[in-house]
């Protein structure tokens, strides 16, 4: 009886120390490491911020710093997912290291399907619950507009553009029935786009819904023109140059006023000029009243001065010229020159 007991109780022993090894080997296989490390750009090197570094199959993650760099606690076994908009994701067995640092590339077929909105935010078109529209900058250089805004006649749905036919006058654009706010680059602009070469476009969004009201302010309530301007980036064709040239001629006013030449200033037939302030014969009414134009002495603004007695020496009453309003009015040329590089 006693032996029995013995050899339960050793059986019972044995069983809790093989237990105990399991216990041990899964508790050292579960052992979480601390991974850090560094995302740059494949190109250039510069650090990405923003990347979202996940465990698979888990919703455990952190997101780079200002600096690209990250810090996250995993167990050994684990797989980081690193993924940002615009690069191509990768996945990364963890292992025994503590560091791991990535370059990741441009996914260029990735930005053709995301739109920029608010703060130069890009999104996916299909994910956004707001109206949008895209023009690509492509299409505002087909027929070049001094002003940019002018191409967008036609392209958007809701958004009305008014072209004045005056030369670098503003044009009258009306978004969800008010003035819409332009952003540049992720910069509200108070002053006008024609200090934007429609060359230096990439795309331009308009934000229909109210979104922009919750970044922008009061401003951006009837919707926001969103200008993403070009920058540079490497082309596997190589180096390149575009160089274009664009020149408008106006005429200025397509009727002229009616002018006369007969009488000068002044008023009931009467003038003459002493100091311009009314020390004279009507000297400080410049209607035309005046005398005729016939060839009269009398004392003008550019008569010599006498200077025995100081006074003017009357000169004859002439027109100055039948035509200085269209010699001062002349053709308008606006020419526009770009190269890029």
């Amino acid at each position: 009886m006693l032996n029995l007991l013995q050899k339960k109780s050793w059986k019972v022993s044995w069983v809790s120390i093989l237990l105990m090894t399991l216990g041990l080997n899964t508790a050292v296989l579960a052992q979480e490491i601390t991974v850090q490390g560094k995302i740059t750009d494949s190109e250039n090197n510069a650090p990405l911020p923003g990347v979202s570094v996940v465990v698979k199959g888990t919703n455990r993650g952190t997101n780079t710093d200002a600096d690209g760099k990250y810090r996250l606690s995993v167990v050994s076994s684990a797989t980081l997912v690193f993924s940002f908009v615009g690069y191509t994701a990768q996945e990364i067995a963890v292992g025994n290291r503590s560091t791991i640092d990535l370059k990741m590339t441009q996914d260029l077929k990735q930005l053709q399907e995301v739109v920029v909105t608010a703060l130069g935010i890009q999104k996916d078109k299909k994910t956004l619950a707001f109206a949008t529209q895209s023009v690509k900058g492509t299409d505002l250089i087909k027929a070049r507009e001094p002003n940019p805004i002018n191409s967008l006649i036609g392209k958007v749905a809701g958004l009305n553009v008014g072209a004045s036919a005056e030369l670098l006058r503003a044009p009258q654009v009306s978004l969800r029935g008010g003035r819409p706010l332009y952003v540049v680059d992720g910069i509200p602009i108070n002053s006008d786009t024609w200090n934007i070469s429609p060359d230096d476009i990439e795309s331009m969004d308009v934000l229909k819904g109210p979104s922009g009201t919750a970044l922008y302010g009061f401003r951006a309530q009837n919707g926001v023109i969103m200008i993403t301007t070009k920058k540079g980036s490497k082309d596997k064709r190589g180096f390149s140059v575009d160089v274009n040239s664009s020149t408008m001629f106006d005429k200025g006013f397509i009727s002229m006023p009616n002018v006369q030449d007969e009488y000068g200033p002044g008023d009931h037939g009467q003038y003459a000029f002493v100091d311009g302030r009314g020390g004279g014969v009507n000297d400080g009414d410049y209607d035309i009243w005046g005398p005729p134009l016939d060839g009269r002495l009398l004392t003008q603004y550019d008569s010599p001065i006498d200077p025995a007695t100081g006074k003017r020496i009357p000169t004859p009453w002439l027109p100055r010229g039948a035509d200085n309003l269209q010699r001062f009015i002349r053709t308008g040329i606006l020419s526009n020159n770009n190269v890029s590089v």
